[in-house]
This record gives C-alpha cells, structure tokens and sequence, in this order.
C-alpha cells in the first residue's frame, strides 16, 4: 500500500523536483487568456545557466524566481520581438 502512496507522490511532482529559474527578460502576452512570455535562466541542478523561454500564469516580473518542473524544454510557441 505504501509503494502506490508513494508512486502517486512521484506522479504529482514534489516541490524537491523543482529547479529555480529567475526571470532575465518579459517578452510578452501571447493568447486569448495573455499568458506572458519571459526569459528565464536557470540557477540550479544540471542545466544551471541554460536560459529558456517559459509561459507563465499570472503576475510576473524580472527578478522573479519561477520553479520549474521540467528545464529540458522550451515553451512551444515564440513570440517574435521587433
């Protein structure tokens, strides 16, 4: 019984599997709800320094510390900044 609990914990993501990530850059919104584009760069575990592109919900701003769940990739669509 206690594996499944245990699974299922697993499953959800603990906040322990979160990396840190700071906001570098706010790109802009992008669709029909304004979900806001950033740059983030990440600041711990194994691709500290990578900086990627993230959607975010909600108020952000630079300096902001986003927990990421996944740094391998980035958000689908990009907005282009003129």
């Amino acid at each position: 019984m206690e594996k499944q609990v245990q699974k299922k914990e697993e499953a959800k993501g603990k906040p322990q599997d979160a990396v840190p990530a700071e906001v570098v850059q706010l790109i802009g919104r992008t669709g029909v709800k304004g979900v806001m584009q950033v740059r983030c760069r990440v600041l711990e575990g194994r691709d500290t320094g990578k900086i990627l592109i993230r959607n975010v919900f909600g108020p952000v701003r630079i300096g902001d510390i986003l927990m990421l769940r996944e740094t391998e990739m980035e958000s689908a669509g990009t907005l282009q900044v003129k």
